[in-house]
């Protein structure tokens, strides 16, 4: 199912790369971080809307528990994109404007905030999955 594969992305990056970056020095940190990004960004994005047409299309094959939950899953992928785009995008978009090694100046508060809203997300991509899974056993 590819919303394992995306909500799997998610979750590595919090279970493996924020603790990784608590522990580095601050350049240390913003070339990871970018180089992070540089990997993940073209393709998490994509995955998404992949997952919200299939899962759109699903939904509206299907009747009864199959539909309702199709369409709640579908709502978290959507908060997540939204999450993504209004509130991590733009601290993904300042380590990137940088040179390579380059943190911002406020780069520690940045990262922070980057963590616990990127961990929450992949909280709320666990929680769409089981729910994408409840549907298709419904």
């Amino acid at each position: 199912m590819l919303s394992g594969l995306w909500t799997g992305g998610l979750t590595t990056t919090a279970w493996e790369r924020i603790p990784v970056w608590r522990r580095l020095d601050p350049v240390s940190r913003a070339v990871d971080f970018r180089r992070s990004l540089h990997r993940m960004d073209p393709t998490m994005p994509v995955i998404a809307v992949v997952i919200v047409v299939l899962g759109v299309v699903y939904a509206l094959r299907h009747d009864g528990d199959a539909r309702t939950l199709a369409w709640i899953a579908l709502g978290a992928v959507a908060l997540i994109v939204v999450v993504s785009i209004v509130l991590l995008e733009p601290i993904n978009t300042k380590f990137r404007r940088l040179p390579e090694g380059t943190p911002p100046p406020d780069a520690e508060s940045l990262h922070n905030r980057w963590s616990r809203l990127h961990i929450a997300r992949a909280v709320v991509a666990v929680a769409s999955l089981a729910l994408f899974v409840s549907a298709t056993h419904s």
